[in-house]
């Protein structure tokens, strides 16, 4: 069984845009509660928690792009 090249296209670009998404999404939250304004521990964590849910983004979307790539 074979992946199609549209799917791995479709599949990383579907990673771009998601990780586009959440980094727009935390910039507009880090100046929309004021994250710089804020003692250093909490921008720590604010950025703690950016990070963690970015490499949950890539690690679940390149596991889709691995699978998709060995039934090339």
């Amino acid at each position: 069984m074979s992946a199609a090249p549209g799917e791995l296209k479709r599949l990383t670009l579907t990673l771009i845009a998601s990780i586009i998404v959440l980094d727009a999404i935390m910039i507009g939250g880090y100046y929309a509660l004021h994250v710089g304004m804020r003692t250093e521990r909490t921008q720590q964590t604010y950025v703690a928690v950016w990070v963690v849910l970015t490499l949950a983004v890539v690690t679940t979307l390149m596991k889709r792009i691995r699978s998709a790539r060995r039934r090339r």
